[in-house]
């Protein structure tokens, strides 16, 4: 019913995460950042784990002591499919026995798939690839990762919302895109992201110095935000 992906850049501190759905609005369920750390609760999703297992981490727990966190608070963890993925440590998950096959979760350089429902048991191990073998941003590598997974035989029924974020190690995110009802919402989130990549910085740069930020018919027309 649902794949993701997150993953990490060690060499300027982002993280983040892309997933896709075959029911509506998946940003506002599915996954959680904080600078440091993804967390996903999905299957039969929990999205107050995701608050639990953010938690953790910040007081210091590493990714399997956050997935632990999550899976002892979780009611009827046989539903539940939960992953982490820290700037630290290698990605995890938890896979209960009622997730639909194809399940289950595996990780990467940098990066952590999971999914239930899939039409494929490629599809993780191509997501995977498409990651590692993708050049440009994290949010490139993460939506070239979750194309492949598509082209893997993607999930069971046909996907309808998507979403993507990417946070800095300045708890800003630089990315934080949604699809949320669509017959192709990656094909969507990759054009948005598009459009979006080259006022990314004019955007960030209005929180960290808004007396250098450039106006707004710079950035987007008449945009004001």
């Amino acid at each position: 019913m649902t794949y993701s992906l997150a993953g990490r850049c060690v060499e300027t501190g982002r993280i983040g995460f892309a997933v896709t759905t075959s029911s509506v609005a998946v940003g506002a369920r599915v996954g959680a950042v904080l600078p440091g750390c993804v967390v996903f609760s999905q299957a039969r999703t929990d999205p107050r784990l995701h608050r639990v297992g953010l938690r953790a981490f910040e007081d210091g727990a590493d990714a399997a002591g956050v997935l632990e966190a999550m899976r002892s608070a979780a009611h009827a963890p046989h539903w539940r499919q939960l992953g982490v993925l820290t700037m630290a440590g290698e990605g995890l998950h938890h896979t209960g026995s009622s997730c639909l096959e194809h399940t289950g979760g595996l990780s990467g350089t940098d990066c952590l798939a999971i999914g239930n429902f899939l039409g494929s048991a490629d599809v993780l191990p191509e997501m995977v690839r498409g990651f590692e073998a993708a050049a440009g941003t994290l949010e490139e590598r993460l939506l070239a990762g979750m194309l492949a997974g598509e082209a893997a035989g993607s999930e069971r029924d046909p996907l309808q919302s998507a979403f993507l974020v990417v946070m800095d190690s300045d708890e800003l995110k630089d990315t934080d895109l949604r699809i949320d009802d669509s017959r192709t919402p990656l094909q969507d989130l990759e054009a948005l992201y598009a459009a979006w990549a080259p006022k990314a910085a004019a955007y960030k740069l209005r929180a960290i110095d808004p007396d250098s930020a450039p106006s707004s018919s710079v950035v987007e027309g008449n945009s004001r935000a």
